[in-house]
């Protein structure tokens, strides 16, 4: 009994010590995580997110970009609101090959290199696959679409104290990340957030999103260097 007396108060003392109380409290007087509020701090952040470095990688299956060719990776950076620098890693099925094919949007304008390789050209907005300049927003309407959350852990990730909450998520609200979501896939979603500041640090995304998927794909999006600063230019030389 003192013993679970004592370490409800350390973990009481610790809640106040990160400025946010998540806590409630069990008829035994046991501290529990309300995982609502931990998400509702989530979002805050997200909402704020001024720029990130970031990779989307397929620890299991691909994402058909078109007839052929499926995307493994994303990775680049992001300054919000209308800016973004990215590099997709890509497998042409049919030339058997490694593609790298490089985005960039500056405000209303974007510029993407060609797929099966040449210089940069400038192209409509609406032409890329994806648009990460409100990365932010998209996660934060990602994260408020979870249903079944549940605390699951406490893990610490490259130094850093977080919770590991776990939850289910339709395919749909994954249309802003995931190029070609359908519909009515039920997908696993589990966070790492950060434990003081509820800052999101990475995210696997478990099952079926886009409908040419495996049942057992995986992805996995990690966010580094978050609101630190950085600088989006146009490509030197541009084609046409």
């Amino acid at each position: 009994m003192i013993k679970s007396l004592v370490t409800a108060l350390l973990l009481a003392g610790l809640l106040v010590a990160c400025g946010t109380d998540f806590s409630t409290q069990t008829p035994e007087d046991q501290v529990e995580i309300d995982p609502g509020l931990v998400l509702k701090q989530a979002m805050t952040q997200l909402l704020a997110l001024e720029s990130a470095s970031f990779t989307l990688d397929h620890l299991k299956g691909s994402t058909v970009l078109m007839p052929g060719v499926s995307m493994t990776k994303v990775s680049g950076e992001v300054s919000i609101p209308d800016r973004f620098n990215v590099t997709v890693e890509a497998q042409s099925k049919f030339l058997k090959s490694y593609l790298e094919i490089g985005m960039v949007t500056i405000e209303d304008t974007a510029y993407m290199t060609g797929i099966f390789g040449g210089g940069w050209n400038q192209i409509s907005p609406d032409s890329l696959p994806f648009n990460l300049s409100r990365l932010g927003q998209t996660l934060a309407n990602i994260v408020k679409a979870m249903e079944e959350v549940r605390i699951l852990g406490e893990e610490q990730r490259n130094g850093i104290d977080t919770l590991y909450i776990g939850g289910e998520i339709d395919s749909q609200d994954l249309s802003e990340l995931v190029p070609g979501a359908g519909d009515g896939f039920p997908v696993g979603l589990e966070l790492w957030l950060d434990r003081q500041q509820g800052q999101l640090q990475r995210v696997l995304i478990v099952g079926r999103v886009v409908p040419t998927d495996e049942i057992d794909t995986v992805r996995e999006l990690t966010l580094t260097d978050i609101n630190q600063p950085v600088e989006i230019e146009a490509p030197s030389e541009i084609s046409g």
